[in-house]
């Protein structure tokens, strides 16, 4: 229903003048001034409310979006970026090779110092893993020994009682 622009008392059409004409101003207003304002203000209040509307809606996506797509960890994040590196480098594997080498060609001075450096903090704890290692490496070696010494025995007894057998 349109509005009087003075008093925002309703209008009344006169067809046959094609105007509107307030009944408490008496203000006559031209039809087609009048529609289109009021056009005016209905489409504002249709692009507000279609807004709200579509702004509800994107809401509701993204929960449904987020319901299907849970975060990851960082476990998984690593994973992940390891692999698509590890798929980079083998793509681009002469590129790979060629900026190490440039970076190592730039650097080398300063990383051999970083590496001593860090060799030096570590030190205690490499070497303590190096005896380890070698520990561990003699005692498998002792094992195998042991293992192949218990299998010729064995091979010798088996032999001797077929020997044996047919000498009775």
């Amino acid at each position: 229903m349109p509005r009087c622009p003075n008093c925002f008392y309703a209008l009344v059409l006169l067809e046959h003048r094609r105007k509107y004409k307030c009944a408490k101003c008496s203000g006559l207003f031209k039809k087609r001034e009048i529609e289109d304002k009021e056009f005016v203000v209905w489409n504002k209040k249709r692009r507000i409310e279609e807004k709200v509307k579509v702004g509800k809606e994107l809401k509701e996506l993204g929960k449904i979006r987020r319901k299907r797509k849970p975060r990851l960890s960082e476990e998984e994040r690593l994973k992940r970026s390891k692999a698509s590196h590890k798929k980079w480098v083998a793509n681009n594997r002469e590129y790979y090779n060629k900026s190490k080498r440039e970076y190592w060609a730039r650097n080398k001075k300063r990383l051999l110092e970083n590496k001593r450096k860090n060799y030096h903090k570590r030190k205690a704890k490499i070497l303590s893993q190096q005896a380890l290692y070698r520990q561990n490496n003699k005692t498998l070696s002792r094992i195998k020994y042991l293992r192949n010494q218990q299998k010729v025995l064995t091979l010798r007894k088996f032999e001797f009682n077929i020997e044996r057998a047919l000498n009775i």
